[in-house]
């Protein structure tokens, strides 16, 4: 069976269900316990009407039975007459008399003592048998009528039904309107996701402040996906237009390169090569600004990126090891490690970073010069240090120099302007 689709009426039949199973089980208890008292009310009006009858056809001062009246008349006629209740004495499994509300077709006497329940004519009796005279076998049996306490049971039975069929009838409406406040939360928060997907304006966020512990919860986890969706997006969004935008020259100026190969197909060897020169060297900066544009990307993207815990001097260690295969006429000098430094983060942008500090600190220090990295911990903090022995930036372009593509005034060094932006 497939499972209602609408929250609500899920949480609408279970709380019906769970009212139905408390409510049969009490209604079990109820109308058992019921039965049982009833029982036990005729048990003991049988035990004291044996006990009565007992003391009266027994001789008190021979302790035998003296026989019954000469007409059977027991003097319970009144007692027992219309009460349900009938009596039969047997001597030698011979009934000898009946007085009382005696059916068509009573049972035998038994020839054991006790209480017992018998069927007579399609209804329950309740029997109990008394040996009044052992030494002439003659026995005494009550028997009364379980239909008033059958009848008892079965009203109580009808009343607790209907009162259970009302309950739930109660409960399902009240289940309903109370569900219908209780996911009043989850509907305006399905309206927020629902307009943020029309307009598709990743900048929207939810109300986290709203409704129950796990739909702010629920709204909390929503912002911030969406945050990591906008991050990427704006970032996708960045990579193409500042792809678009320089890759233009170089792109222009290969294609002038290739108009006059082909308009001068006699053009001097050296020239040729020039151009294949020139052309090369656009392409291979093409691939660099590519590469620098995509891990630019990737970075303002982080927030949608993996995290873990990564041991920073390990990574700075391989940069360096890196680095001196790049710029072998600079000397690269790693200070001693301060102990474990390890940083939650994105582990292939750490070691990005390292990277291009190394590659700054290289292109635009003193040629041949020194770069001195250390890794540590300050004020709680990882701190990771590349200083090189060059002329270094003024303090009012430092700033500027952190955006895509912006370069010092005084930079005569190739490059893309990429390197501090995809560090920040």
């Amino acid at each position: 069976m497939r499972a209602p689709s609408s929250l609500r009426l899920r949480i609408v039949l279970a709380a019906l269900a769970a009212l139905t199973l408390g409510g049969v089980i009490a209604g079990t208890v109820m109308v058992t316990a019921i039965a049982h008292d009833g029982r036990s009310a005729v048990d003991r009006d049988l035990t004291a009407r044996a006990e009565s009858l007992a003391r009266r056809l027994v001789e008190p001062r021979m302790g035998n039975f003296g026989g019954p009246p000469p007409d059977g008349d027991l003097g319970t006629e009144r007692l027992l007459a219309g009460s349900g209740t009938f009596v039969q004495i047997a001597r030698d499994d011979q009934v000898v008399v009946q007085a009382g509300d005696v059916p068509d077709k009573p049972p035998a006497v038994p020839t054991t003592d006790g209480l017992s329940t018998v069927r007579i004519g399609g209804h329950s009796w309740r029997a109990l048998t008394v040996t009044l005279d052992p030494a002439s076998h003659v026995r005494l049996q009550v028997l009364s009528s379980l239909a008033p306490v059958e009848a008892r049971v079965a009203r109580i039975r009808g009343i607790v039904l209907l009162v259970g069929l009302l309950a739930l009838g109660v409960t399902a409406l009240a289940a309903w309107g109370f569900t219908t406040l209780a996911v009043r939360p989850l509907a305006r928060l399905r309206q927020g996701a629902a307009s943020v997907s029309d307009t598709s304006d990743l900048s929207v966020r939810l109300a986290d402040d709203d409704g129950p512990e796990e739909v702010r919860s629920l709204a909390s986890d929503l912002n911030q996906m969406l945050a990591r969706l906008q991050a990427s997006t704006d970032a996708t969004r960045r990579f193409a237009a500042d792809a678009g935008h320089e890759l233009r020259t170089p792109l222009t100026s290969l294609q002038a390169n290739l108009d006059a190969l082909l308009r001068n197909p006699d053009l001097p060897e050296a020239q040729r090569r020039a151009l294949l020169a020139e052309m090369a060297a656009e392409q291979g900066r093409m691939v660099h600004l590519l590469e620098g544009l995509q891990a630019l990307a990737r970075g303002e993207a982080a927030e949608a990126l993996a995290r873990e815990d990564v041991e920073l001097a390990e990574v700075v260690d391989a940069a360096v090891f890196s680095a001196r295969r790049r710029h072998p006429s600079t000397t690269f000098e790693l200070g001693d490690e301060d102990g474990e430094v390890l940083v939650h983060g994105w582990g292939d942008g750490l070691r990005r970073i390292v990277d291009n500090l190394l590659d700054n600190a290289a292109l635009h220090g003193r040629p041949g010069g020194l770069v001195q990295v250390s890794v540590g911990r300050e004020n709680g903090h990882a701190l990771l240090a590349v200083d090189d022995d060059g002329p270094g930036v003024p303090a009012a372009e430092r700033p500027r120099l952190l955006e895509p593509f912006a370069r010092g005034e005084a930079m005569t060094s190739p490059g893309t302007g990429l390197g501090l932006a995809i560090v920040a």
